[in-house]
C-alpha cells in the first residue's frame, strides 16, 4: 500500500467518524473530523498511519494556540502523556537483554539514591517486573505537573518534599498482589533507571529508543518544548481554556513526560510489533511478547502496555491523558498497522475514541475460532472449577461449577454468548487442536484449558 492508498483511505474514514462508539459498530450517527473538534472543543488534532512495511501517512488538523497558533502539521509536537510509560518499558527492556537489570530481581539491587519504603517505613520486595506492569503495590497517583518557574526534582517527587503538590511514593498494597495503574510506578522506573545507568534519563532514552526507533521529534527533556515552541501543541483545559504558559512542565518524565508526535508514536509501536514476529534488531522476541502479555491473570495489562485482546479486535499500545493534552498510540499486529492520534486538550477522549473505533474496524482481524465439532470436553478453570462442553443435535452445551447445562448462542466473530448471564466464549487452538476456552466476564478475560 503506498502513500497515496494511506491518504485516500483515512480522508474518507475522517469524513464519517461516529458519533455513538460504546457497541464498536458504525452508526448512521457520523461526523467529520472538523465537526468533532468543534463539537468538543479539540483546537488540534495529530493523526498517523502506518504500515509495518515502512509506509507512514500522517497529518495535522486545527490549530496549535496560544498567541502566536499555528497550523497543527505532521511534525507538531504534543505531550505524550502516559504513553511516556510504553517508551520508557521499551528502553528498560532493552537494559534486561543487555543484562544491566533483570525482571524478577529485588529493585533493592539497582536503586542507589532512593529507596522505597511501606508506610512504616520497612522496605518491601518488589521487582523490576511489578514497577512496569503496575503491580507494586505504589501510591495511587496522577501527576498533573507544574508552572515552569516551580518544577521539583524527581527526588522531591518520590519524597514529596519541596514545592512537590503530591504525596510520598510509598508501597501502600501488598507487591505482586494485584493491579494498580499509578504513575509512582514509573517514577520509582526512573529513578532506578539512572541509579542502574548512571546516566541522566533523557539521555538513556535517546540513545536506548528514541534514536535508535529514529523517533527524530521526540524527546525526554524539559527543554524539549522551549526549545521548538513554534512547532509545540499548547494545552487546553475543558471547554477550550488554554493552559497558562502553553503546557505543564512534568519532572515525572518516564511517567508522563515525553514530547512526541504521531508518526515518531507508531514508528515504536510498529517496532515492538517487529520484535514480537523475531524481527528487530533493537529486542528479542522473548521480550517483546512480554511487553503485551498480561501479567495477572485476565488482565489487560502488560510490561508499560495496554492490551486489547477481544474477539475481532486485537491491539496493543497505550493511551495518554495530562493536563491539557489526550492522545493514544496502538498497533493492530495482525494486519501489521499502527495508528496514533494526540490532541492539545483535556476534552479529546470522545474523539479519540471515533478515531479509535475507525481503525478498529478498519485493521483489526477476526480471532481464529475451533471447528464446533471438536471442542466436546473437560477444561479446569482452576482445581475446584470444572467446565463441561457438549455438542448436541448442533448446539454448544455450557455447564460449569455444578450449575445447570445451558445452550449457548453462537454470535459473531467466534463468539458464544451464555443465555442468561455476561459470559462471553470462545474456543482457541493450542498444539493443532482447540485445548483452551477463553471466559469474558465484565471486561475481565479467564482462561480454562483441556482437563
Amino acid at each position: 500500500m503506498d502513500d497515496g492508498d494511506f491518504s485516500q483511505d483515512w480522508v474518507r474514514l475522517l469524513g464519517h467518524l461516529d458519533r455513538q462508539v460504546s457497541s464498536g459498530l458504525l452508526s448512521p450517527d457520523t461526523a467529520t473530523l472538523p465537526d468533532l473538534m468543534s463539537s468538543y472543543q479539540v483546537p488540534g488534532v495529530g493523526i498517523a498511519v502506518g504500515h509495518l512495511g515502512g509506509q507512514v501517512w500522517a497529518a495535522g488538523y486545527g490549530v496549535t494556540g496560544g498567541e502566536t497558533s499555528t497550523p497543527v502539521t505532521e511534525r507538531t509536537t504534543f505531550a505524550a502523556c502516559s504513553i511516556s510509560k510504553h517508551v520508557a518499558a521499551f528502553g528498560a527492556l532493552r537494559l534486561v537483554q543487555d543484562g544491566v537489570l533483570d525482571l524478577d530481581t529485588d529493585i533493592r539491587e539497582y536503586l542507589t539514591s532512593w529507596q522505597l519504603l511501606d508506610r512504616a517505613g520497612r522496605q518491601p520486595t518488589v521487582t523490576v517486573r511489578q514497577l512496569l506492569a503496575h503491580t507494586a503495590g505504589l501510591s495511587d497517583t496522577w501527576y498533573r505537573g507544574y508552572p515552569a518557574d516551580r518544577v521539583p526534582s524527581l527526588s522531591q517527587v518520590l519524597d514529596g518534599s519541596g514545592p512537590t503538590t503530591t504525596a510520598p511514593v510509598r508501597a501502600t498494597l501488598l507487591p505482586g498482589s494485584r493491579f494498580r495503574y499509578s504513575g509512582s510506578h514509573y517514577c520509582v522506573l526512573q529513578q532506578l533507571l539512572v541509579d542502574a545507568t548512571g546516566t541522566p534519563f533523557e539521555e538513556l532514552m535517546r540513545a536506548s529508543v528514541l534514536d535508535p526507533v529514529a523517533m527524530v521529534d521526540s524527546s525526554f527533556d524539559e527543554r524539549f518544548p522551549h526549545q521548538r515552541s513554534h512547532l509545540v501543541a499548547r494545552g487546553h483545559h475543558l471547554g477550550g481554556t488554554a493552559i497558562p504558559g502553553g503546557w505543564r512542565t512534568q519532572p515525572e518524565l518516564a511517567a508522563a513526560g515525553l514530547w512526541s508526535t504521531p508518526t515518531d508514536l507508531l514508528r515504536l509501536d510498529l517496532e515492538i510489533a517487529r520484535a514480537a514476529s523475531g524481527h528487530s534488531e533493537l529486542l528479542g522476541r522473548d521480550l517483546a511478547t512480554e511487553m503485551w502479555t498480561p501479567q495477572i491473570p485476565g488482565g489487560s495489562y502488560g510490561l508499560g502496555t495496554e492490551i486489547g485482546d477481544r474477539a475481532g479486535c486485537r491491539r496493543f499500545g497505550h493511551t495518554g491523558l495530562n493536563v491539557g493534552y489526550t492522545c493514544f498510540s496502538y498497533v493492530w499486529p495482525d494486519s501489521g498497522f499502527a495508528v496514533a492520534a494526540m490532541t492539545n486538550s483535556e476534552d479529546g477522549w470522545e474523539l479519540l475514541a471515533s478515531l479509535r473505533a475507525a481503525a478498529d474496524r478498519r485493521y483489526a482481524t477476526r480471532v481464529t475460532t475451533a471447528p464446533l465439532g471438536d471442542v466436546s470436553g473437560r477444561y479446569v478453570l482452576r482445581d475446584d472449577y470444572p467446565i463441561d462442553i457438549a455438542v448436541t443435535d448442533g448446539h454448544l452445551t455450557f455447564s460449569a461449577g455444578g450449575q445447570q447445562p445451558v445452550v449457548l448462542r453462537a454470535d459473531q466473530d467466534g463468539r458464544y454468548l451464555h443465555p442468561g448471564l455476561d459470559l462471553e466464549i470462545r474456543f482457541l487452538p493450542a498444539n493443532g487442536r482447540p485445548d483452551i476456552v477463553e471466559l469474558r466476564q465484565e471486561g475481565v478475560t479467564q482462561t480454562a484449558r483441556r482437563s
